[in-house]
């Protein structure tokens, strides 16, 4: 099984106090696109055709494949896969490290040959314990501006809790299958985005039996205007509000034990996961309903980007998920530390 992160597309300025207009072109890639996919989609293309002229780094459980192209990103790199192991320790115990191969492709053609996935630009295959990356804005992240840096380690991080969550079912001898896709994806989501503050957001509740599966996620993104992995980030988001982070372990545990994500759900929570769904949808039809008056669109508040980036505490307001060609006022104000 593969998940692929999509591209993404944000331009923006990280100014204390000033006024950004943010656009998202449709040539770019305008939204966030998260695909799961059997091995054998793909044209054939294998590790060691793709790695053949590359070089290799290994850092701690990792083989780093990269060109002279990325040899700058090595630091990046290994300061985010470490951040990714620590994280994924903390909020879900995974703490083995099994070795994984980290590759940069060189170009969209050759990592859609690979993955056999179109517009991603990052893939996770558990079968063989690989992360593909094609980092967007290349030149903007080498030259270290702070929109493409959190966009990359956010990618990174993303797709190694992707491989960590995989390896803890391992270890309790549970079928990641027994997880709905929201759950896979809203943890992976929230992993990357712990040092966000996501708020305020509307949008219309996608019925929480259209996310399970991959086949339900491509339908519910074509016929729903909401954002699922968006949504599916507020589902994991809400469950650690109101029970705190520790709930992500005990689900995991749960239903490890019982062997039934809805039985899991309710022996950690106390509570059944309709009405988990019901209350989630009360709320944030509630909260839609409140905020339509007074903001005219969803707002990233950004609290802190990662501990070890290099972006300044600022809190700021982009907007990555705008549609495409339209434009968004952003502001950006400074924070105390």
């Amino acid at each position: 099984m593969r998940d692929g992160i999509g591209k993404r597309a944000a331009s923006a300025l990280f100014l204390c106090g000033v006024l950004v207009m943010l656009a998202v072109s449709s040539a770019i890639v305008s939204s966030a696109m998260y695909i799961l996919s059997f091995p054998g989609q793909a044209s054939g293309i294998t590790k060691e055709q793709v790695t053949k002229h590359m070089k290799k780094e290994s850092f701690k459980q990792a083989d780093i494949y990269y060109t002279s192209k990325e040899k700058s990103l090595l630091p990046l790199t290994k300061e985010t896969l470490e951040y990714a192991v620590s994280i994924n320790q903390i909020m879900i115990g995974y703490s083995n490290q099994k070795p994984i191969d980290i590759i940069f492709f060189p170009n969209e053609k050759q990592m859609e040959a690979y993955s056999g996935l179109l517009d991603v630009v990052g893939f996770y295959s558990e079968r063989e314990q690989l992360i593909g990356l094609l980092p967007e804005e290349k030149k903007k992240l080498l030259e270290g501006d702070e929109v493409a840096v959190y966009l990359y380690q956010r990618l990174l991080i993303h797709e190694y809790s992707h491989h960590a969550f995989h390896q803890k079912l391992k270890e309790l001898e549970t079928d990641p299958d027994e997880f709905p896709l929201w759950f896979h994806e809203g943890l992976s989501e929230w992993i990357a985005n712990y040092e966000l503050l996501i708020d305020p957001i509307t949008f219309s509740v996608v019925p929480f039996d259209r996310l399970q599966t991959d086949r339900d996620w491509q339908e519910a993104r074509a016929e729903y205007d909401t954002d699922v992995y968006l949504q599916s980030f507020y589902m994991i988001d809400e469950l650690t509000d109101k029970y705190g982070k520790d709930i992500i372990s005990e689900m995991i545990k749960e239903t490890a034990k019982k062997g039934d994500f809805e039985k899991g759900f309710k022996s950690a929570t106390k509570e059944s996961l309709d009405q988990f769904e019901k209350d989630f949808k009360k709320k944030f039809e509630k909260n839609s309903a409140a905020l339509d008056s007074i903001y005219p669109m969803p707002l990233l508040l950004v609290k802190s980007l990662l501990t070890h980036s290099a972006i300044p505490p600022c809190v700021g307001v982009i907007c990555p998920w705008a549609g495409a060609n339209e434009f968004r006022s952003c502001s950006i104000s400074c924070a105390s530390s």
